[in-house]
Formats: C-alpha cells, structure tokens, sequence
C-alpha cells in the first residue's frame, strides 16, 4: 500500500460541515488535508442541491458560524445569495466559493477518493486509507475529523452508533432533488396570488403543499392524483424555492421516498435515484400543465447524491436528548445554539412532525457532542454527532453543521497546540474562539 503524506488534521468529507472544518483548522497555521468523494466541494448543499438553508430559529437568526457567515457574504457578492437574507443561495455558485475558501486557506483536496479503512494505534486513530482510481493509500494524521455525514470514520473505528428511531430502526426518507429552468416566474407568481398565497413577486417565490393541511395546491394537487398526472405519494411533501442567479429557475425539495427505511443500504439508495427520477419526470409533467408559467419549462439538474437527511448517530462523551431540546439545555462547553423545530419526516403513516420551542428559546450543543466515548483523536461534525433520533432531526440542518464543523477545526487545531487528545480538550475553549470570532455562543 502506498503512503502519500502525513497532515495535522485529515477532514474525511468535503461537505457542508467538513469544508468548515478544513477551512478552521488551516487557518490556526494546521496542515490540512480534506479526502471528498465527488470532484467538488459541499456535500449536501451541492450534491444533492439542498437549498435555501433553514434558520436556526432563534430570534435575528444570528450566526452560528463565522466561516459560514464569510460563505454568504461572498455569495452575496456575486448576486447568487439574496442580500437581505443569504440564506437562499445558488449551489452551483457555492461550489467555487468553498473551493477557492479552501486553497486560500492552504487546504490540500483530494477528489474522486473515499476512506475505506482506519489506521488505529490502541485507542487512538493515526490515520486512514483511502482509495481511488490509483488505488489504496495510507495517510497519516495526528487528528481525524469525520465530516461525511454518516460517521463512516467512526463505524470504522468502532465508535458504537445508532441508526434510526430506536423502537425500530427506520431511518427519516430521502429526497432526490431537481431543479426546473425556464419558468416565467411573474406568471407563476401572478398564478399562485390567485390561489390564495399573499404577496408572491416573481424575483422570489416559495411554494410548499402536503396532504391534509389545506394549503392552497393541495386542490391541485388532488385534481392531478384524480387525472392520472401524479400519484398519491408525489403529493405527500412538495416544496420548491426559487434559486439566487438563476433567473427562471426553481430548486424542488422532492420527491420524497418514503418507504426507504435503511439509508445507507446501496440498493435503497439506488431505488431511490431510479423512482426519484421517475416522480420528477411526473411532477414536471403535471407542472407543466397545471401551473401557469410552467409551458415551456425544462429540467435543468438532477442531484447527484440521494439527500439523506439522517443515519449513523454516534455514541459521544455526551448524548443530546429530548429532554435537552425540550428544556433548552445550555452547556459550558457549547459549540452551536439552535431553536430549530425537532423535523421528522414521514417514517410511518405519521406523516411529517414538527416540534417548536417557545419564542425566544433554544437548546445548546456541547462540544462533547462530537467526541466519541472510545476513540481518542478521531472528531465528528455534521448531523452524525451523538444525539437521540429525536434531537438529531432539529440539529442536522446546514448552519449547525457549519458550526459544528467550525468548532471540530478549532479543537483539532488547539489539541496539536496544546499537545492532548481531543478528549482531554476543555471544550471551553472552543467556545471562547467562536466568540472572539463574532458568533452568538
């Protein structure tokens, strides 16, 4: 096996938490290398087309990252984020901003490359193997920060995790998302004022309908069921955004597929690509003829990557619970802040829960959150940190995951410095670099 380098911090997973990471951990003067399965950078917001992203409901909306804040700021810049809310961003444009971020930062990438294996010493991680089309490799890192969603660094290392609702095992759905070009936009806009939606402009347009809430295209919805145009499961969950920098073009968060209960299993994950596609061929077609605006629309992408919303949960030094969200829970050592609502997706005939706060509350996330109880040096940021099932599905949205991926590279940069594990690290001390950098912490 060839050996290819030895790095302070290796960031398994260039997504939306690991380009973070990379990003925190060079600039404290680490030597960093990020190992990315596709040819780009941003996981979730780029692969599978996940956008806009969601506030983390707590009043002002305040970052919860200052790399993310800079991330918006330069999308802004470009016209591909809205600047009275940034939130709404143009993936493809989101791309080349993570990557120049990440040279600037002296990040080394590795494209087209997976970690297969892990390199352990006693307890401790040392490294990992990758492979590619050269390939299996071996790389050393004096700490390894797994930012690939679903904790496949950890499950190597023998981190104990859990997947899905502990009752049953069943994992959220999955969505394969598209996007539509080519709307008249003021037309559509015009058409949905006309339905009963206020004050839509066609700059800017959010539309959303699942059954039995009585939203304005659930009517719609139901005529196309009635006609044959679209089955009963494609109007389940449909939410569209229109996409800063694309003009004419809209961002589909849908199809949904329900009746995945393992999201890692490769023949779900296959299916779901396969029927995804065929229900977006469905809502096109319905589109097309029951929405004005839509005649002369086209499909202009299909997410590369199935958009998972939950897997691998790992076992950390602490375990977020129900009972921390619903009592706001603050800890001294917390990384992120969040008041978004606990968003569990249809498992079963449940359909979509959604769980809020009181106004003006909101739970904190620890920083031992992301410290797994049995493996020294090894990190985890993203939606894969030690959390019930519950918890996970208020903390796995994008601006907690750049926090959390902020704070992993803060923590691996500071256990080098300070020459410990990133178990014996005071996560107090995380916290207090995230402030000196602006953040609501």
């Amino acid at each position: 096996m060839k050996y290819i380098g030895d790095y302070d911090v290796i960031v398994a997973g260039g997504g939306t938490a690991g380009s973070v990471a990379a990003i925190s951990a060079a600039r404290m003067g680490m030597k960093v290398l990020i190992v990315e399965q596709m040819g780009f950078l941003g996981g979730t917001a780029t692969a599978s087309l996940v956008t806009p992203l969601m506030s983390n409901g707590i009043k002002g909306n305040p970052d919860n990252s200052s790399i993310g804040r800079e991330i918006n700021e330069r999308l802004v810049a470009t016209g591909d984020a809205y600047p009275d809310n940034p939130s709404w961003f143009n993936p493809e444009a989101l791309k080349y901003v993570l990557e120049d971020m990440c040279m600037a930062a002296g990040v080394r990438l590795l494209y087209y490359s997976t970690v297969t294996d892990v390199i352990m010493e006693g307890n401790s991680i040392k490294g990992v193997v990758i492979h590619n089309k050269d390939g299996f490799s071996a790389v050393h890192g004096r700490v390894v920060i797994d930012c690939t969603g679903d904790g496949d660094v950890a499950a190597l290392a023998g981190v104990p995790y859990e997947s899905g609702r502990v009752s049953d095992g069943k994992n959220q759905p999955v969505s394969v998302r598209f996007e539509v070009g080519n709307i008249q936009l003021d037309v559509f806009a015009d058409f949905l004022n006309e339905i009963g939606y206020n004050g839509m402009k066609g700059d800017r347009v959010e539309i959303a309908s699942v059954w039995g809430r009585n939203w304005p295209l659930e009517k719609i919805f139901r005529e196309a069921v009635k006609s044959g145009y679209i089955l009963e499961q494609d109007g389940a969950y449909f939410q569209a955004f229109t996409i800063p920098g694309k003009p004419g073009c809209m961002s589909f968060n849908c199809p949904e597929i329900s009746n995945i209960t393992r999201a890692l299993d490769p023949y779900n994950l296959t299916y779901a690509q396969v029927e995804g596609k065929k229900a977006i061929m469905r809502l096109h077609k319905f589109m097309k003829k029951y929405f004005a605006g839509f005649q002369n629309s086209y499909i202009c992408n299909t997410a590369v990557n199935v958009g998972i919303r939950e897997s691998r949960r790992i076992k950390g030094k602490y375990y977020l619970k129900v009972d921390d969200y619903i009592n706001c829970t603050k800890f001294d050592d917390a990384v992120a802040r969040t008041a978004y609502p606990i968003d569990i997706h249809a498992v079963d005939s449940e359909g979509l829960q959604l769980k809020y706060l009181p106004e003006g509350e909101y739970m904190e996330i620890p920083y031992r959150c992301m410290v797994p109880c049995n493996v020294e040096n090894l990190l985890v940021a993203g939606r894969c940190i030690s959390a019930s099932f519950e918890v996970q599905a208020s903390i796995r949205i994008q601006v907690t995951c750049r926090a959390l991926g902020e704070a992993a590279g803060i923590a691996a940069a500071l256990s080098i410095e300070e020459e410990i594990t990133t178990g014996d690290l005071n996560g107090v001390k995380v916290r207090k670099i995230m402030r000196d950098r602006g953040i609501f912490i």
